[in-house]
C-alpha cells in the first residue's frame, strides 16, 4: 500500500484509526500528485507541493502492522499460508490488474495524454506481474506509475508467506530479509544498477517498524510503554531539528521518525477514538485501496479540460483533481472493488479460515 488494502482475517481486532490514516495517506498523495497534473498541463509557475509523498511511508508501515496483526489466524492452521497468500493475491491483483488495463487503454487512445507512455511488451508483462521494470525514461516503475509500491508490497507479502510456510516466526524471518534487503542498499550505490536490485531499498525497514508496532500492541507487557515511546520519537524528532536535519526526502531520518510517530500514536489511541471518527473518513478508509490506485487516471482529466476551455487557474485545478478522484474513486469502491472482493472470497483458499482441528491432512 503502498495502498494495499486491509483484509483482516476473522476475530482480529479492526483498528478504524488506521483505516482513517489510510485515507489520509492516500488524500496527501493525491494532493500531491494534484499539484503535480497542475503544474505539468496547465500551470507551469504552481508550486509543486512534494510532502504527501510521506503518504506512501505511512501505507507501508500499515501494511507490515495489519500483516503482523493478522499472523496468529494463519500460523495456527495447517496450509496456513496458502489463505494468508490467497487473500493477499484475490484482494491486490484484480483491481491492479483493471487500473493497469485501464492506463493501457488511456494510451492507446488517447497517446498524448500520458506521460512516459511508451508501451513494449516486456514492460507490459513486468507491470502486470509485480516485477521491477524500467519505462521509456529510465525510472524502475510499472505502466501505472503508483504501482512501484506494490511491487515492494508483494515482495514483503511474497517474504512473510514463505516464512508462514516454513513454519519460522514471521516477525523475525521477515525482519531478517528486509533488513538484509535494506542493506543491499548499500552495495547498490546510487549510480546505474540493475532492475532486480530494485527490491535494495532502506524504504523496506517501513514493514519492519510496522511490524514492531503490532508486536508492542499486542504484548500487555510493552503496550504500557507506549506513551513513553511517543515521548522518546518526539525529543528525537526534535534533537534532529535542533541539530539541523530537515531532510524530508524519502529514507530521511526524521521523516522515518515523525512517520513512526503517526503510526504509533494512531494505533495506541484507537480504543479512545473508535466511534468517534466520521463514518465519510472510514468509508473513505475502506475505499482508499481505490483512490490510490485510480486518481492518477482521474486527477489529470481536471487540468486538461480546464486548458481546453482556456481556465488556466491551477489553485482550482488541484481542488478539482482531489475532487474528481475522491468522487471517482468512491464509485469504483462501491461498483467495481467491492463486488470483485466478494466475488474472490469464493475461490480455493480466499475465503474464511478452517478450524486447526478440521484442516484435512492433505492441505498441510
Amino acid at each position: 500500500m503502498a495502498g494495499a488494502p486491509l483484509d483482516l482475517a476473522p476475530n482480529v481486532q479492526r483498528y478504524d484509526t488506521v483505516q482513517a490514516l489510510r485515507f489520509v495517506a492516500a488524500l496527501l498523495v493525491v494532493i500531491t500528485h494534484s499539484t503535480f497534473y497542475a503544474s505539468e498541463r496547465l500551470d507551469p509557475d504552481l508550486f509543486v507541493w512534494k510532502g504527501g509523498t510521506v503518504g506512501v511511508d505511512i501505507f507501508f508501515v500499515i501494511s507490515g502492522f495489519v500483516m503482523m496483526i493478522t499472523a496468529p489466524p494463519f500460523q495456527k492452521v495447517s496450509g496456513g499460508w496458502r489463505y494468508f497468500a490467497m487473500r493477499r493475491v484475490t484482494r491486490i491483483v484484480p483491481m491492479y490488474w483493471i487500473a493497469t488495463t485501464a492506463k493501457i487503454a488511456m494510451i492507446l487512445i488517447l497517446p498524448g495524454a500520458a506521460i512516459n507512455s511508451a508501451l513494449t511488451p516486456g514492460h507490459v508483462i513486468s507491470s502486470y506481474l509485480f516485477l521491477p521494470t524500467r519505462n521509456e525514461s529510465g525510472s524502475v516503475e510499472p505502466v501505472l506509475g503508483v504501482g512501484w509500491t506494490l511491487t515492494f508490497e508483494m515482495f514483503f507479502y511474497a517474504v512473510f508467506a514463505v516464512g508462514l510456510l516454513l513454519r519460522a516466526n514471521p516477525y523475525i524471518f521477515a525482519t531478517i530479509i528486509m533488513c538484509l534487503a535494506a542493506a543491499g542498499h548499500l552495495l547498490r550505490g546510487d549510480g546505474d544498477w540493475p532492475v532486480w536490485a530494485f527490491y535494495f531499498d532502506k524504504v523496506v525497514l517501513y514493514f519492519v517498524i510496522g511490524m514492531t508496532i503490532a508486536k508492542i500492541v499486542s504484548s500487555n507487557r510493552l503496550r504500557r510503554f507506549v506513551p513513553y515511546m511517543l515521548g522518546g520519537l518526539v525529543a528525537i524528532a526534535g534533537v534532529l531539528i535542533i541539530l539541523g536535519q530537515l531532510d524530508w526526502s524519502r529514507n530521511a531520518w526524521l521523516r522515518t521518525v515523525v512517520v513512526t510517530f503517526i503510526v504509533l500514536a494512531a494505533v495506541a489511541s484507537d480504543r479512545l477514538l473508535t466511534g468517534r471518527i466520521p463514518r465519510p473518513v472510514l468509508f473513505f478508509g475502506d475505499a482508499s485501496y481505490s483512490l490510490y490506485l485510480f486518481h492518477p487516471l482521474l486527477a489529470p482529466l481536471v487540468p486538461a479540460i480546464l486548458a481546453l476551455i482556456g481556465l488556466e487557474v491551477g489553485w482550482l485545478s488541484v481542488i478539482g483533481s482531489i475532487t474528481a478522484a475522491l468522487v471517482g474513486s468512491a464509485l469504483i469502491y462501491v461498483w467495481v472493488e467491492k463486488p470483485i472482493t466478494r466475488g474472490a472470497r469464493k475461490l480455493p483458499f480466499a475465503g474464511r479460515l478452517p478450524q486447526p482441528s478440521k484442516v484435512p491432512a492433505a492441505a498441510a
